[in-house]
């Protein structure tokens, strides 16, 4: 079989550990498996070098027993004790983890004390009042568990756009590498992943091909290791499950057919509805097989462009295709000059060692370097975020020293002195304004008391955005995709208050977080106020996740100078400076 990614061995001991926890195993033995899943996630060499050489036992933290897991599961796909605790629970436990406000020992308790076994019974123990019964729970715990199974209905079967992503990559590089050259003519994923949605439900990816190859590259499709099950194939459509769970339908069309296809398969439904009826008023007929004149002729079409084009229209860009008036702002050639990848000049959220990043500030740097930026700020967490090993002053003295160091070595780049401070609950700082006064950067963000009334976290939120020292307000409304909602907060007050306080709204790029999200990057640029795209990056590689946070930045119609860390960095330390 085909050997495991650090990744997916990382997944698995994650999993390990909380079927343990589930099990009621004792807590060291959880803890060690949840580390060593961190540190396998976070390291740089391929685990078949370190197994290879026989020094897994080398990583701190992983000993003989966790190093032997390991190898099991890289060589063949699944532990065996992970396997038999499996047998044990019914798989309905497992699935109960998935839910925001409940971990493995909640559902451990649920289970040994309820006999609850799937989510269906919990959702029946909930609405019966049956949970609160339980030691460490109550009425609170209730209702919180009752809004996470609401917010675990709404993200099931879904995955976050990272994932689509990779998961697309390889299908389609997999599917490639089957058949000869030059038998797919073109290749593409459409769909929502092709508009950089959040979230997914499911995989569109358009083929081109003559149409003698049909039959054999619906075959191909079928024979593909990444294909578990198939749910129908034919010459035209062959929809398969993936072994990660994910359904998949390729669609095979002819070049002719796939400039129309492609924008058809895109989407999304109402931008087509809209532009089918654009092409009516054209006396024409818009649909995936082509622009189609009234005698039934094709025009002619050589690329997605030539369909705008025709319909009287500037192009329009994947992520706008939402029918939120990108089909007007076409006609009126006031479409945004979207901001790209390659605009980005610096990142201005990162996590060294110094609190619960992997690398050293310099490592960090270098990595930065080497991918064109000019500037990146350290911004690592403040004291009171003890589970991410927040920093005292003292070691932010340190850290400050250190900064000066590094730059001493970096010619033509610089490293910004930042941190991300937590606001209280009152909308005070952690740290006092007169050590923030010494950085170049202060990003604010909330990182507890997420159960505020929206009324108490808009003043706690207005307050520190109003705060002089404070440049930037990150992930803004504290959400985590499928796993935890945002807080209830008044945007509208907050994007004023930014605007008004000349500080910087966040996107955060992080797949798992995409805050703000297109909507809200959208009402601030209307409003006036800047934003700044970062990643929050606890591991250089975690950098490519940008482009992640600039398609948020794109679907909400924003442009290279909405965004500061797009500026020089002249540019950008005059926007840090002024109140």
């Amino acid at each position: 079989m085909e050997k495991l990614t650090n990744k997916e061995v990382s997944k698995l001991l994650a999993e390990f550990g909380d079927l343990l926890a589930i099990n009621g195993e004792n807590e060291f033995k959880i803890r060690a498996y949840n580390n060593a899943a961190r540190k396998i996630q976070s390291l740089e060499a391929n685990l078949s070098e370190l197994i290879k050489e026989d020094s897994l036992e080398d990583i701190k933290g992983i000993g003989k027993g966790i190093a032997g897991t390991i190898k099991e599961i890289f060589e063949n796909g699944f532990s065996q004790e992970m396997e038999e605790l499996k047998r044990e629970l019914p798989s309905g436990v497992l699935e109960m983890t998935k839910i925001p406000n409940l971990g493995p020992k909640r559902a451990h308790q649920l289970y040994y004390e309820l006999g609850l076994k799937s989510v269906a019974e919990l959702r029946e123990a909930l609405e019966n009042n049956k949970v609160r019964e339980l030691k460490g729970f109550g009425p609170k715990s209730e209702q919180k568990l009752l809004k996470g199974l609401q917010n675990y209905k709404k993200y099931v079967d879904r995955i976050i756009i990272s994932q689509a992503v990779e998961e697309a990559d390889k299908l389609i590089n997999a599917l490639k590498n089957s058949v000869e050259e030059g038998i797919i003519k073109n290749i593409e994923v459409c769909g929502s992943t092709r508009r950089r949605k959040e979230m997914i439900g499911d995989i569109d990816i358009l083929v081109a091909c003559a149409a003698e190859d049909k039959e054999s590259l619906s075959k191909k499709i079928t024979e593909l290791e990444l294909t578990d099950e198939i749910i129908g194939a034919g010459d035209k459509k062959v929809s398969i499950i993936t072994c990660d769970g994910l359904q998949v339908d390729f669609r095979l069309v002819s070049s002719e057919e796939f400039p129309s296809a492609l924008h058809y398969f895109t989407g999304s439904q109402a931008h087509n509805v809209r532009m089918r009826q654009l092409a009516k008023d054209h006396n024409l007929k818009l649909n995936e097989y082509g622009l189609i004149k009234n005698d039934d002729s094709r025009i002619d079409i050589k690329s997605e462009e030539d369909i705008f084009v025709h319909l009287g229209l500037k192009y329009i860009i994947p992520e706008l295709r939402e029918d939120s008036g990108e089909i007007e702002a076409a006609a009126e050639d006031r479409l945004p000059v979207s901001i790209e990848v390659s605009d980005i000049k610096g990142d201005l959220h990162m996590h060294s060692r110094y609190s619960d990043g992997a690398f050293t500030i310099e490592e960090m740097g270098e990595a930065a370097r080497k991918r064109g930026y000019s500037y990146i700020a350290i911004t690592d967490h403040s004291k009171s975020l003890k589970v991410a090993n927040g920093m005292s002053v003292e070691r932010l003295k340190k850290q400050l020293q250190e900064i000066d160091e590094v730059n001493k070595k970096m010619d033509g780049f610089r490293i910004l002195k930042g941190i991300e401070v937590d606001i209280m609950p009152d909308g005070s700082l952690d740290f006092e304004d007169e050590i923030l006064s010494e950085l170049d950067l202060v990003i604010a963000s909330v990182h507890s008391s997420f159960a505020m009334t929206e009324e108490e976290m808009t003043a706690r939120i207005i307050k520190a955005v109003k705060n002089t020292e404070v440049n930037i307000l990150a992930h803004p409304r504290g959400r985590i995709l499928g796993g935890r909602a945002a807080y209830k907060v008044d945007m509208n007050q907050v994007i004023e208050a930014a605007l008004e306080s000349n500080t910087a709204l966040e996107i955060n790029s992080s797949p798992h977080r995409l805050d703000l999200d297109d909507k809200w990057s959208r009402r601030a640029k209307e409003a006036g106020a800047l934003l700044t795209i970062n990643t929050d990056a606890h591991h250089y590689r975690e950098f490519n996740d940008i482009k992640y946070g600039v398609s948020v930045a794109r679907r909400g119609w924003l442009e290279k100078d909405d965004v500061i860390n797009t500026f020089d960095l002249d540019k950008l330390m005059k926007f840090l400076r002024e109140d």
